[in-house]
């Protein structure tokens, strides 16, 4: 199966997809453990594991049709969209103040709705906040906008916050007006670089003072540990209604876009396939719908690569939501400005 989005693939990487498919052994997704993933990992390298594991994903009976769904619009030269009866409101990632070139704070997602006629906003959670604070930021915005539809998007922590909002008794009312949820590279069960940074006390020591000097909530990194019985070791629940899209990139280390980001990558290859924050083999567990893009990496870079994919999402829950006639047309690879 051709990777969606690697159309301009080197023949390097066309051969290490050809390798996975032909991969004798663990011929299905589920038979792809972290403890077989990480095998994979020793003995063939973090590429070829994360090949593998997009090739079981993408071949996957209950994905393929969703993938399929997604894949046709990215493909299509030219895409009429249609037009939502709903606000597609941002629930930016960590960072989204102070470094807006990552991408997190949804300016990109939020151009490719104005293209389309959708209006936007954004619940401004605390860029380096706990997941109680964020949540209820998540909590008190909801509450003031109980109204017209609403289509969330979160990217990266915002999927973290927004899982931490949904475990509140009364999330059903809460959310009762969230038609769609879109989570973009969510860290949904935390990261292990969050545990890397605690397993040394060298390094818990360096990122307490730093956070303590430039005056943030040093929750921000303990509340990501990932594993069990920490913060995020819980079931995510959808209150009814409520359709979730989760967009997970499958880099390999030559896609990381920037040094931080290979930093990441390298630091988490021991422990298998990672999108350079989140661990790929949680999302196999994760409700709803789930698209995984080859090359792609934490922060969905680069720029026109994501600017397809959200228009293709778009087009898709303007479909699956059964919304208005479409708008006028415009090509998905027209510059945005």
């Amino acid at each position: 199966m051709t990777p969606n989005g690697a159309g301009a693939a080197g023949p390097e990487e066309r051969a290490l997809h050809e390798r996975a498919a032909a991969w004798p052994d663990l011929p299905s997704v589920s038979d792809l453990t972290v403890a077989a993933l990480q095998g994979i990992t020793r003995c063939h390298g973090v590429d070829f594991a994360t090949a593998l594991l997009f090739d079981r994903f993408q071949k996957a009976p209950a994905r393929a049709a969703f993938i399929r769904r997604i894949d046709t619009p990215r493909s299509s030269p030219a895409i009429a969209p249609v037009r939502l009866d709903a606000r597609l409101v941002i629930v930016p990632g960590a960072l989204y103040i102070e470094r807006p070139k990552l991408g997190a704070d949804g300016r990109l997602v939020r151009e490719v709705a104005a293209r389309q006629g959708l209006e936007s906003d954004l619940i401004a959670v605390a860029s380096f906040g706990s997941l109680a604070h964020n949540a209820g930021i998540i909590r008190t915005w909801l509450e003031q906008h109980s109204g017209a539809p609403i289509i969330l998007v979160s990217l990266s922590k915002g999927g973290a916050d927004i899982k931490k909002a949904l475990a509140a008794p009364d999330a059903a009312t809460l959310f009762q007006n969230v038609i769609a949820w879109v989570n973009v590279g969510g860290v949904l069960n935390g990261s292990l670089m969050a545990n890397w940074v605690l397993a040394s006390r060298a390094r818990t020591w360096f990122f307490r003072w730093k956070f303590k000097r430039q005056q943030r909530d040093f929750q921000f990194i303990t509340n990501l540990q990932r594993g069990p019985g920490q913060p995020l070791d819980f079931p995510l629940s959808l209150p009814p209604g409520m359709k979730m899209l989760s967009l997970v990139g499958f880099p390999l280390q030559r896609h990381m876009t920037t040094g931080f980001s290979r930093f990441c990558h390298r630091t988490l290859a021991a422990q298998g396939p990672s999108d350079g924050t989140t661990s790929l083999v949680d999302v196999l567990d994760w409700p709803g719908e789930i698209y995984p893009v080859w090359g792609a990496d934490h922060y969905f870079q680069p720029a026109d690569r994501a600017r397809e994919l959200v228009t293709a999402v778009l087009q898709y829950l303007g479909e699956a939501l059964s919304v208005r006639p479409a708008i006028p047309y415009f090509s998905p690879t027209a510059r945005i400005v």
